[in-house]
């Protein structure tokens, strides 16, 4: 499998986990999402013109960074204020070599092992957070992106990437 289509695919991946996450934590009213299926499996899409936005934003970097293999963890925050973080939801990644590629299942052309074990993940993840005490009405998120000291000085400086996210360097959060 060629590496864009790989990152194609994780990216689309990240973005069902997002909303899916904002959906069910309620972190927006409900209303401004729509059920769809993907995976075959139904999961809850925003329809929500600026929090799409934002979310397109969020995914075209995280493509970015993993296209040039410099991603390592992207978190989303759900928090009060700065000071007071609720939950954090962690995405860990490592850097994949072509070796890494030919390890897929070549007979999986449609990606049905794959679909599988996504489809899998939510189901479980939606579980999990069933249990959960409710988040206070007020709760906003945030995602950071966990990422090498000479991309974030690259990102930190390009006005394209100057929105309300953030980029870290090991621990450090700027």
């Amino acid at each position: 499998m060629d590496s864009e289509i790989h990152t194609d695919i994780f990216t689309e991946a990240l973005e069902v986990f997002l909303n899916q996450i904002l959906y069910l934590r309620r972190v927006y009213p409900s209303q401004i999402f729509k059920k769809r299926r993907i995976y075959n499996t139904p999961i809850f899409i925003s329809i929500y013109p600026p929090l799409n936005e934002y979310l397109i934003k969020v995914l075209q970097m995280v493509r970015e960074l993993h296209c040039n293999g410099v991603l390592t963890r992207v978190d989303l925050l759900l928090y009060k204020n700065e000071n007071e973080i609720h939950e954090r939801y962690t995405f860990n990644f490592r850097k994949h070599t072509p070796e890494d590629l030919l390890d897929l299942p070549q007979n999986d052309e449609f990606l049905i092992k794959y679909e599988e074990i996504l489809r899998t993940s939510l189901y479980t993840m939606a579980e999990r957070l069933k249990s959960l005490e409710s988040l206070p009405q007020d709760i906003r998120f945030k995602v950071f992106f966990h990422t090498t000291q000479e991309c974030f000085i690259r990102f930190s400086q390009n006005p394209q990437y100057q929105f309300n996210l953030g980029i870290s360097m090991g621990n450090r959060f700027v």
